[in-house]
């Protein structure tokens, strides 16, 4: 008896890692509204660089995850600024969902606005 709950436990823990594994397979582009244009932006998950803003198409690409993003934007004359993106998880229900049909379960914003505060200017008057 002991032998048939392991089996299915161990059926049940396999499924389920091949569905955590469909929610976060790919990357995602996510547009830039960056202020000031000239800024810079790494995209940081676990303290690791995955992906670079790209100034031409004001966008950066990051691979999915189901943890959270760190953006990292940079400016002469602003101060740094990070932003922590989240992926929007309709939850475990969907995941099961996913083994009967596509369904985008971990997604990032599609677009992000990052203003960043120019630099104090010391001896100057404010």
């Amino acid at each position: 008896m002991k032998i048939i709950d392991l089996a299915g436990l161990t059926f049940v823990a396999a499924s389920l890692c091949g569905c955590a594994s469909m929610m976060v397979a790919g990357s995602q582009n996510i547009q830039l509204a960056l202020t000031p244009m000239t800024a810079s932006c790494d995209a940081y998950q676990h303290d690791v660089v995955v992906g670079r803003s790209d100034p031409a198409s004001q966008s950066i690409t990051v691979p999915k995850s189901p943890g959270s993003t760190d953006i990292l934007c940079l400016a002469s004359g602003y101060k740094d600024k990070r932003v922590t993106i989240v992926p929007d998880n309709p939850g475990v229900l969907a995941a099961f969902l996913t083994d009967f049909g596509p369904a985008e379960l971990s997604a990032y914003p599609g677009s992000i606005q990052i203003v960043m505060e120019p630099a104090d200017r010391q001896g100057l008057p404010r």
